[in-house]
């Protein structure tokens, strides 16, 4: 395993993942309402349209994920990383530090400190779900620290180490 590629790469992912959610609700927070915590969703005048859902899945799926997990089985291929578990292990510890940056970069400096206006909900303004202690403890503490290293990273990873095989033998 290349330490030095998986970290550099991890943090590649990370800001890909980061300035794209990021740029995509600065744009239309609307667009990201099924992230959002429940009682946002509950307190918006309008719930999230069938539409709305739609996109955030598809963009989710095709925009964020699987350029993450083809650019992540790449690069461990062509970086000589060799076996599944070798593989899962680097993509997990991938998936770790987008989610890392995810909960700093996003829920902490921009959700929280600089851009807190731009991303509160049309309809929602004043809700107390936006608040600092309640944002962190009702919604990302729980999906970064439980949600994403016991349940998202795993499977991405070895989906992506799935990939990295495939991408091997079809290489061989």
């Amino acid at each position: 395993m290349n330490w030095m590629r998986t970290i550099l790469d991890g943090f590649a992912m990370a800001a890909y993942f980061n300035l794209f959610a990021a740029a995509v609700a600065l744009y239309n927070p609307r667009l990201m309402f099924p992230s959002y915590p429940p009682a946002i969703i509950r307190s918006a005048p309008e719930p999230p349209s069938k539409a709305e859902n739609r996109f955030y899945w598809l963009w989710i799926f095709f925009g964020e994920l699987l350029p993450l997990l083809l650019y992540g089985a790449v690069s461990m291929v062509e970086g000589g990383t060799h076996g599944f578990w070798q593989m899962a292990l680097t993509g997990y510890i991938q998936w770790m530090m987008i989610n890392l940056c995810d909960l700093f970069f996003l829920d902490i400096f921009l959700i929280q400190k600089r851009a807190k206006r731009r991303f509160v909900i049309p309809g929602t303004e004043g809700d107390p779900g936006y608040g600092f202690k309640v944002w962190m403890k009702s919604y990302a503490l729980p999906e970064h620290l439980l949600q994403w290293p016991l349940l998202l990273c795993p499977l991405m990873a070895a989906v992506q180490a799935g990939i990295g095989v495939l991408l091997m033998r079809l290489l061989i």
